[in-house]
């Protein structure tokens, strides 16, 4: 069979017993390996250009090229045993191995001869274990090879900068929803305020790229030295077994070999908490509730527009995502320093005006004509009356497993409510209600259910609802929620740091 039907035309690799077998092609019977067709979105035969099926059950493996490949894999190292046949001084087979002199002997030698006491070896076990390091060799090599893959900087770079981006616009949404009510006065600082905060988290990114560029490049240098290596003394191998000789040197593979596995547990570490650490960008995020009661009355929402672009931007360089990705945390000073969610600190107000003292206690406080607004536009009803939505209302109908997903159905504490009546005797052990404008009052109503687990990410929450639930603990309230997910809501992870922990102790995890 010519040498040309043993490689894959794709790849122009030879075809192997592992990762590129041979597979028939079913519309025309030529053979493409299979890594080529696992990795192609078209899968076209390179030889006559015919459009093959997508179903990979459909591409039988070429046995007649198969059984080539295997014979002339199968590994034969009795090196020329016909020359090598008979001890010339005691005239026996030559059986054994010295590894000491590294040469073949007889019996006689092992015992009486100058081989006595000698590290004497059977020749099939020596076989066999070259043999063994050999596979094992070129098969850690191959894996290694398929891992590098994974490492490739732009792939890297695409995942960092598509999470900041995902970070920045979480970060701008938020902002607006801040200013919704005052956006016609505080339309500029509120597009420049947006500008920085791209801005800043620009800069994380930098970071970011910066020291994975430098673990990703180490990792890679450590493979690609191994892997020359391991080629050479492959190839010291064939050119051993082409001239009759031994190739002792994969009787010491095992050391080698020891040190590929450990760069490839390192590829495997790098992969799995680089992608941990990419979660916990969006949950280590600070969030943006330094202003979630803060009203602004005229005359002075102008002239004070600067407490807000400064606060706002401050958290961000003060409690940047704390990961492995910068591989520090936030110093204690700092969430000593942090400004209050309730007030607006008296250092980033300038104390030239005492009247400005007074505007920030307003502040502070929630103002009465848009408060009468927000009652006006959401008059209370008997929740008897209210229903939910078609499309809730179906995904209620068509539940009857232990996972529940209403997220982004815009349920508000109202729809809560009437949900919680709906649910609270099914036995639903997962419930995810990510943004739904659920308050403080639609969490601990959901924490009457008999669920274990709740996700109420980018909803308004607040640290407020973290007191809720021990004062209802203290109650002797029974809670049967055992983990609750509230990331990218209006709560402070660094402030509410210690009410997390007495929570945990009191078997309720909190992760934000």
């Amino acid at each position: 069979m010519s040498q040309e039907l043993l490689h894959c035309p794709q790849c122009n690799m030879n075809f192997d017993r592992y990762t590129r077998t041979p597979q028939m092609l079913p519309k025309c019977g030529h053979s493409m390996c299979m890594r080529c067709i696992k990795e192609s979105c078209k899968i076209i035969c390179p030889e006559d250009g015919l459009l093959q099926p997508t179903d990979l059950t459909l591409y039988p493996i070429n046995q007649a090229v198969l059984r080539i490949i295997c014979k002339s894999q199968d590994i034969d190292i009795t090196w020329n045993p016909d020359k090598l046949q008979q001890c010339p001084q005691h005239h026996k087979q030559l059986e054994l191995i010295c590894i000491d002199d590294r040469c073949r002997i007889c019996a006689n030698c092992a015992l009486f001869g100058i081989h006595k006491q000698h590290n004497i070896q059977n020749a099939d076990y020596v076989n066999k274990s070259i043999k063994d390091n050999l596979i094992q060799t070129q098969n850690l090599t191959l894996t290694i090879q398929d891992k590098i893959k994974q490492l490739k900087l732009p792939l890297i770079n695409k995942k960092i900068h598509d999470q900041i981006r995902l970070c920045i616009k979480q970060q701008q949404t938020l902002a607006e929803e801040q200013f919704k009510e005052i956006i016609n006065q505080i339309l500029i600082k509120q597009q420049k305020v947006i500008e920085d905060i791209e801005q800043k988290y620009k800069q994380l990114e930098d970071q970011f790229l910066k020291k994975e560029t430098l673990t990703i490049t180490s990792i890679i240098d450590k493979a690609d030295l191994w892997i020359l290596g391991s080629n050479q003394k492959i190839q010291e191998f064939y050119e051993a077994k082409e001239n009759g000789e031994i190739p002792y040197s994969f009787l010491l593979q095992e050391s080698s070999n020891k040190q590929g596995n450990q760069i490839l547990e390192e590829i495997d570490d790098y992969l799995l908490k680089f992608q941990n650490n990419l979660q916990d960008i969006i949950s280590a995020i600070p969030t943006f509730n330094q202003y979630e009661q803060v009203y602004f009355d005229e005359p002075n929402i102008l002239k004070d527009l600067s407490i807000i672009e400064q606060s706002f931007l401050k958290e961000i360089d003060e409690q940047p995502p704390h990961n492995e990705f910068l591989g520090s945390s936030l110093p204690e000073s700092t969430c000593q320093s942090q400004i209050s969610s309730n007030n607006i600190s008296q250092n980033t107000i300038s104390p030239q005006q005492p009247h400005q003292k007074r505007a920030s206690q307003q502040y502070a406080q929630v103002s009465p004509k848009i408060q009468s607004r927000q009652q006006s536009a959401s008059p209370k009803k008997p929740v008897a009356k209210k229903k939910l939505n078609p499309k809730v209302e179906s995904i209620l109908f068509n539940c009857n497993g232990d996972y529940l997903d209403l997220s982004q159905q815009e349920l508000g504490d109202d729809g809560i409510m009437i949900l919680e009546e709906q649910i609270r005797n099914k036995k639903i052990k997962i419930i995810k209600l990510m943004r739904n404008r659920i308050s403080d009052v639609g969490a601990m109503k959901l924490m009457e259910l008999h669920c274990q687990v709740l996700y109420l990410q980018s909803n308004v929450i607040t640290e407020k609802f973290l007191d809720l639930i021990m004062n209802a603990i203290q109650k002797q309230i029974q809670i049967h929620i055992k983990t609750v997910y509230l990331g990218q809501n209006l709560i402070n992870q660094f402030r509410v740091k210690k009410k997390i922990e007495d929570l945990k102790k009191l078997g309720i995890s909190i992760q934000i």
